[in-house]
């Protein structure tokens, strides 16, 4: 150890710093301050307190809810969306933000399981179906809420909609919160959007990936034949289906962008 002047016993330290002796002992006790004893008294680089200080003035991040807090965040959600509470629904998204919730867990874990419980009941003649689009329309203003605002370089630039026929557009809304969150460029063109449309954006646009979400399953086959149109102009394109997650969506156009600019296109 190096003591040309550059070291300092804990006293020291405690003086330097404007705390008790004992702090400083706890600190070097718990691993937090390394010390080295010499001559049967502890001593401290500059530097290694330096080091200790500027962690202690540099706020930590706190960790996001677990799995367990997102459930049963999930299950007020759900009384809240089927009793109309807007109000309530936006504060506990908005509560689950302040606590660092990712978007796409607040999404995939908050807010589409409710849906789907109350899209299940209007299936099973539980309630009407204005329930299931009262809930729709407030996941759509929620979202809207905590849309993010991407910061420093894009990873570039993409097209969200869906194809004539699939008027789900909180599908198109949710692809493009969470595109956004993950520093994407978003036009969100939205839902039942006439195929030549999106072949014709696509071409007049700088387009890096397009992205067909299909919640309709009727309207499948238009949205591959739209994705095949598309991707003869050049365009990656990502089509979306029941059952895939937001998770997926994020590969996918990741994996379509890299292989396209990889061959140069």
């Amino acid at each position: 150890m190096d003591l040309s002047g550059d070291a300092l016993d804990l006293d020291q330290v405690a003086a330097e710093v404007g705390v008790h002796y004992q702090t400083v002992y706890r600190w070097v006790r718990a691993g937090k301050l390394p010390a080295d004893v010499v001559d049967g008294r502890y001593r401290v680089l500059r530097h290694e307190l330096a080091a200790l200080l500027e962690a202690r003035r540099t706020p930590t991040r706190p960790k996001p809810p677990g799995a367990p807090r997102l459930e049963r965040a999930a299950q007020k959600m759900h009384t809240a969306l089927s009793t109309g509470d807007e109000f309530g629904a936006r504060d506990l998204a908005g509560a689950l933000v302040a606590e660092h919730t990712p978007l796409i867990d607040l999404i995939q874990q908050v807010l589409v399981p409710p849906l789907e419980w109350i899209g299940q009941d209007w299936h099973d003649g539980k309630l009407s179906i204005w329930v299931e689009h009262r809930a729709s329309a407030i996941v759509e203003r929620i979202l809207g809420e905590v849309a993010p605002r991407p910061r420093g370089r894009r990873r570039g630039t993409a097209m969200v909609a869906a194809v004539s026929g699939d008027r789900h557009s909180l599908a198109t809304t949710m692809a493009s919160v969470v595109l956004r969150d993950h520093n994407w460029w978003v036009h969100h063109l939205g839902a039942d959007m006439p195929p030549d449309e999106l072949v014709r954006f696509c071409a007049e646009h700088d387009i890096d990936v397009a992205v067909l979400t299909v919640v309709n399953p009727a309207c499948s086959e238009r949205a591959n034949e739209t994705a095949d149109r598309i991707r003869k102009s050049g365009t990656p394109v990502v089509v979306g289906g029941p059952g895939r997650t937001l998770d997926d969506l994020v590969m996918q156009v990741r994996a379509a962008v890299a292989v396209q600019r990889k061959s140069g296109g």
